[in-house]
């Protein structure tokens, strides 16, 4: 018997989130939710949060940088797994002090750059940067 493919975004399936102290899971969630809803994502998304040294290792393994990133996604577009973000939580502390906010709001802008990814987005030109930039403060305006 087939089950029928998701018609929704979500689960937002979260690792991690203990072991690292990671504040505010459920707020991290529905911003996810958030922005698949509006951009029409449908299915499970896995987020991950990980040591430096595993996100270094991915970095290196699918985009040939050897350094930790805040946040990698990986959009899959599958009913069964839409995409995964991994986050390096302490990167994402040390930003949340340069940038003069919590962790909690730190994390949220980063899941809303990782979703926006997993819908398709990207920043690899100055015209992408500004859509993604302009995106990025339409779900998360606290921040623009």
């Amino acid at each position: 018997m087939d089950s029928e493919p998701p018609s929704r975004p979500g689960p937002v399936v979260v690792s991690g989130a203990r072991q690292w102290k990671i504040p505010d899971v459920p707020m991290l969630r529905r911003q996810i939710l958030k922005v698949m809803r509006a951009e029409k994502g449908v299915g499970p998304v896995n987020l991950v949060f990980h040591s430096p040294e595993e996100q270094r290792a991915l970095n290196l393994e699918w985009r040939k940088l050897d350094r930790t990133t805040d946040v990698l996604s990986f959009p899959y577009g599958e009913p069964e797994l839409f995409g995964e973000l991994y986050i390096d939580p302490l990167l994402a502390q040390d930003q949340a002090v340069r940038y003069k906010h919590d962790l909690a709001t730190e994390l949220r802008r980063l899941v809303t750059h990782g979703a926006l990814h997993l819908c398709g987005y990207d920043h690899l030109t100055a015209p992408e940067r500004r859509v993604m930039r302009a995106l990025e403060e339409r779900y998360d305006p606290t921040e623009a």
